[in-house]
């Protein structure tokens, strides 16, 4: 993100404020060749940041459930640094940490929640974001970005489940060990008291900002944005049941949010935005997405998948639409941005 923040500016710069085209393609290159922002320690560190934090605020899990679901990130952390630098290992890597996962987490079942666990420790993975982003691309009409997008979501969403159930049938089929798999309801997790999701908040979200290489003086800024959006959804769904409504009017608020402090500075807000958006996910999209695909013993499991990971993506498309509107009736001009 923070490559994107610089390029925005640079289309800024080159379009209204007189930069030559030259110096604006030099610029663009140092910005293509710039090294990460973060050392390799600290995105290994961060994948267990953001699977403890996410276990208590999405995914109904205990203190033991988020300590589990902590090593286990590091452990896809360390899957992850392993597939930048083998390059035949990345079309493994998907399914290689969900079989981990569900195989560990199933040895362990007597001890641990299995869904919030196994959720929790693939959560970096889970394709809500990519769905979203490919209906937000349908929508602008960008006709072969969405549907690739929405495609590879779904193969994806297929992937993960296929991998925790395989890992978990293997674990059963070797030590002859009870199914933990076969019910995959986060009702019967022992979850934390709501008030420390004020706690793992700030957490989930600054993991977030360090995993997609958000700028540090932006932090604040995304978690101001992203605590209304949690403040309204918090009201909407958790309080007053909203779920239809809930989403859409949640990612209003962070659009809004997002939308106006980026008029106000000129800056690039979707850099702002964008952690929210994945906070907002993973809680609809991927739970419910992969929690009816192992439903598949009840009848329409698989369009109950297809419905409501659409449902979701839809909602959020619509409220940062409608935010983006309501900041910019007249479209956004100059940006590299040019979609919500």
């Amino acid at each position: 993100m923070h490559r994107l923040d610089l390029t925005d500016q640079v289309v800024r710069m080159v379009g209204k404020e007189g930069m030559s085209v030259e110096e604006g393609t030099q610029q663009l290159d140092d910005i293509l060749n710039m090294g990460p922002m973060f050392a390799w320690y600290w995105q290994l560190l961060d994948w267990g940041l953001a699977s403890w934090s996410v276990c208590l605020l999405a995914f109904h899990g205990s203190w033991i459930d988020s300590a589990a679901a902590f090593v286990l990130g590091l452990v896809a952390g360390s899957l992850n640094l392993l597939a930048s630098r083998l390059k035949g290992y990345t079309n493994l890597f998907e399914a290689s940490v969900s079989i981990l996962c569900g195989f560990v987490v199933s040895a362990l079942g007597e001890w641990l929640c299995f869904p919030a666990v196994t959720l929790s420790a693939t959560v970096v993975l889970l394709p809500g974001l990519v769905l979203t982003t490919g209906a937000i691309e349908l929508a602008a009409r960008n006709m072969h970005a969405g549907t690739i997008r929405v495609g590879y979501a779904l193969m994806l969403a297929f992937i993960i489940a296929f991998g925790i159930h395989l890992g978990n049938n293997a674990y059963v089929e070797i030590f002859s060990a009870p199914n933990r798999a076969s019910n995959m309801d986060l009702a019967v997790c022992a979850p934390v008291s709501m008030w420390w999701w004020w706690l793992a908040f700030p957490v989930s979200i600054s993991s977030i900002c360090l995993l997609i290489n958000v700028h540090p003086r932006n932090w604040p800024m995304c978690n101001v944005a992203a605590g209304a959006m949690f403040a309204v959804f918090w009201t909407l769904v958790i309080h007053l049941q909203l779920e239809t409504i809930g989403p859409v009017v949640s990612a209003f608020v962070l659009g809004l949010v997002g939308n106006v402090w980026g008029r106000l500075f000129r800056r690039n807000a979707y850099s702002i935005m964008l952690p929210g958006i994945m906070l907002l996910v993973p809680g609809s999209v991927g739970v419910r997405g992969i929690m009816s695909m192992f439903g598949g013993s009840e009848t329409g499991s698989g369009a109950q998948l297809v419905s409501q990971m659409a449902q979701t993506s839809l909602s959020i498309m619509i409220g940062l639409f409608a935010s983006s509107f309501v900041v910019h009736p007249h479209g956004k001009k100059l940006s590299a941005l040019i979609t919500v």
